[in-house]
């Protein structure tokens, strides 16, 4: 997002779950070409550690790392009034249990998916944190309208609906998987993403896989990621289709 900011590219939606929502907050704040030294200013921090303890009665960081980093690089006042939309997708934790029983007929991830925008919530930072939770690695499950929810990729970890639902016509789509892939949510594989017809889909991936897990702030592997060349490549361009039929 960094590199797309500085060559002067602009949205009117941005969207992320789990960490990609912490991207996409830092891009709508105007922050984006600063956003690799957020994540600098994180490599090395352990996840795992006696010294949360004192504040999180766990020695599980994930918590506190995450909302101190949006604490000191994305104000939360950044995020109100911005040009662009900002869009997170966090999943309701009891409705998502509730799909995993025999019987159900919905499909748990769209009975429990839910979309906030920054245009109608002030709490972006909790929603934010939310999004990233994982149970156990998050101290806390967060609370949003009094009711716990977590990790926003169970339920929708690219929000590609959201954005065609909004009206948009042309989508880019930034994965860490090779070959432009996405984890339509983190309970299936990476496959090809797709987009109705009247949608432009610009896909933009790592050149090399990346070294990094989930969860790693290891210095190498943290600098390896925002050093690594891009790959970027329209998939699916209708206005292309119909000027090739004229």
């Amino acid at each position: 997002m960094a590199r797309l900011a500085a060559a002067g590219e602009r949205f009117d939606l941005v969207a992320g779950a789990s960490s990609g929502s912490v991207c996409a907050a830092v891009t709508v704040a105007g922050l984006a070409e600063e956003g690799p030294s957020m994540w600098r200013a994180l490599a090395g921090a352990p996840i795992v550690s006696t010294r949360y303890l004192r504040s999180e009665w766990s020695p599980f960081g994930m918590s506190l790392i995450v909302r101190d980093a949006l604490r000191r690089f994305v104000p939360e006042e950044r995020l109100r009034g911005t040009p662009a939309e900002l869009l997170v997708s966090t999943t309701r934790a009891r409705r998502f249990l509730a799909g995993l029983r025999p019987g159900r007929a919905t499909r748990r991830a769209e009975d429990a998916l839910v979309i906030h925008s920054n245009r109608h919530r002030d709490d972006m930072h909790d929603v934010i944190v939310a999004s990233c939770t994982i149970p156990i690695l998050y101290a806390r499950l967060p609370r949003i309208d009094g009711e716990i929810h977590v990790d926003g990729g169970a339920a929708d970890n690219t929000l590609i609906p959201a954005l065609v639902a909004r009206g948009a016509t042309e989508i880019t789509v930034v994965t860490p998987y090779l070959d432009g892939a996405v984890s339509e949510t983190m309970f299936v594989a990476e496959r090809p993403p797709t987009v109705p017809g009247h949608v432009r889909l610009r896909l933009i991936s790592p050149a090399r896989r990346l070294a990094q897990k989930r969860f790693d702030f290891s210095p190498g592997p943290l600098e390896e990621a925002l050093g690594m060349p891009h790959v970027e490549k329209v998939v699916h361009d209708p206005i292309a289709k119909r000027s090739v039929s004229a």
